[in-house]
C-alpha cells in the first residue's frame, strides 16, 4: 500500500457543532484507511484536539484557503484530495444541504419542499458523503485528564449534583426567552445547581440578566454559576473547557449547539430544545434525549430549515423576544422532564 493509500483526509470549516458532526466518521474512516488527516479553522479547530482518531490535525486561519472566491476555494480542496486514498471536504453537509440561506432557491420554496430536502439527519449525511455505515456513528469530544480533573473540581465546587444549562446557539432562533424562568424554578424546587454555559459577549450579557431574575424571584442567586468569560480576549472559559464541564454534568440542557453535541453521544440525560431544525435532523443518534419542540398546530413553519439573520424570515413569538418555534417550547415541559429524571436518582 502507497503512503498516499494509507491515509483518509477530511475538511470541516465549521463552527463547534459542525465540527462534532463531521468528528462522527473519523473512527471508521481510522478503521477503514488507516490514518486520518483532519483539515479545519481557527478558533474551533479546538474540538478536534485530543482525538484518538486523528492522526494529523492542519489548522487555517480563518478565511484560508480563498474564503469569498467559491471557485479558487474547491480547487484548493481538490488539489489536496490527491494526496489521500479518500478525502471529503464535509463543510456544507448542514447548512446549504439540510438546511438553507437566503441565497438559495430552497429556502424561498414551500415548507413542505424544504423539508423533503432538508429532513434528514446531519450526522447521516456526513456518513453518506464518507461511504461510512449508521452503525458506526459516533460524533466525539475527547478532554485530556487536566481538562477532566478541572471540570471535577468546579463541579464539586457546586455541589455533588448540577445541572448544565447552554444558553444560546449561533442563530437568532437558538435562544430560549423564558430560561431565567426555568432556571429559577429548577434551583427552587430541586435545590439542583445549574451551571450556565456559553460564549463571551453576548452570551455573557444574557447570563447576567438571567442572573439578576434569578436573585430577584428566588431572593438570592444561590444554586446559580457562571460558566463564561467576560472578556473574549483572555477567555477564563475557552471552548475546551465549557464542552469538558458538559460532560461532567449530570444534565445538559440547551438548543442546538455545540456544546449539545459534544456530550450527544454520552450516557447523562439530556434535554433538547428545537428552533429551525427537527428532531431527526438533530437527535435521531443520540443517547438518553429527550427532544422537546414546536407544535405544528400553533407553529406550522416548523421546522422550516432556513438559516435566518433576522426576523424578516422567521416568525416572532407573541412576546417579540424570541422566534415562535423555540417560544412554544413550554417551561412546565421542560421542568416536568427534570423532575421525572432527577427523582428517579434520589
Amino acid at each position: 500500500m502507497s503512503a498516499a493509500e494509507s491515509w483518509a483526509g477530511i475538511a470541516r470549516m465549521g463552527g463547534i457543532g459542525d465540527n462534532l458532526i463531521a468528528s462522527s466518521v473519523l473512527p471508521g474512516l481510522r478503521k477503514k484507511y488507516g490514518r486520518v488527516e483532519v483539515i479545519t479553522s481557527k478558533p474551533q479547530h479546538v474540538v478536534f484536539q485530543n482525538n484518538p482518531h486523528v492522526e494529523k490535525l492542519s489548522v487555517r486561519e480563518q478565511g484560508d484557503p480563498n474564503w469569498g472566491d467559491g471557485h479558487s476555494w474547491q480547487a484548493w480542496f481538490q488539489s489536496r484530495a490527491k494526496e489521500y486514498a479518500f478525502f471529503a471536504n464535509l463543510s456544507h453537509t448542514c447548512e446549504t444541504m439540510r438546511c438553507f440561506i437566503k441565497v438559495q432557491s430552497p429556502f424561498w420554496w414551500s415548507d413542505g419542499m424544504r423539508r423533503k430536502l432538508g429532513g434528514q439527519s446531519y450526522l447521516e449525511a456526513v456518513h453518506d458523503v464518507c461511504g461510512i455505515p449508521y452503525d458506526e456513528i459516533a460524533p466525539g469530544f475527547y478532554p485530556t485528564e487536566e481538562e477532566f480533573t478541572q471540570a471535577r473540581e468546579t463541579k464539586a465546587k457546586v455541589g455533588k449534583r448540577a445541572i448544565a444549562w447552554v444558553l444560546t446557539g449561533t442563530r437568532i432562533d437558538k435562544v430560549y426567552p423564558y430560561v431565567d424562568v426555568a432556571i429559577a424554578q429548577i434551583i427552587k424546587e430541586l435545590n439542583i445547581p445549574v451551571i450556565m454555559l456559553g460564549g463571551p459577549g453576548r452570551d455573557f450579557e444574557f447570563a447576567t440578566l438571567i442572573q439578576k431574575y434569578v436573585e430577584k424571584v428566588n431572593r438570592s442567586a444561590d444554586g446559580l454559576h457562571l460558566a463564561l468569560s467576560p472578556d473574549h480576549l483572555k477567555p477564563s472559559w475557552p471552548i475546551r473547557r465549557i464542552l469538558t464541564q458538559a460532560q461532567v454534568s449530570d444534565m445538559v440542557i440547551g438548543p442546538d449547539t455545540g456544546p449539545m453535541w459534544s456530550v450527544s453521544m454520552l450516557d447523562m440525560p439530556k434535554v433538547m430544545l428545537l428552533s429551525h431544525a427537527s428532531d431527526e435532523n438533530i437527535t435521531k443518534h443520540w443517547k438518553n434525549t429527550t427532544t422537546l419542540h414546536a407544535s405544528q398546530e400553533r407553529v406550522p413553519c416548523w421546522p422550516c430549515h432556513r438559516l435566518h439573520d433576522d426576523f424578516t424570515t422567521c416568525k416572532a413569538n407573541a412576546d417579540n423576544n424570541g422566534a415562535a418555534c423555540i417560544s412554544d417550547i413550554s417551561v412546565d415541559d421542560i421542568l416536568s422532564v427534570v423532575h421525572s429524571t432527577f427523582s428517579t436518582k434520589e
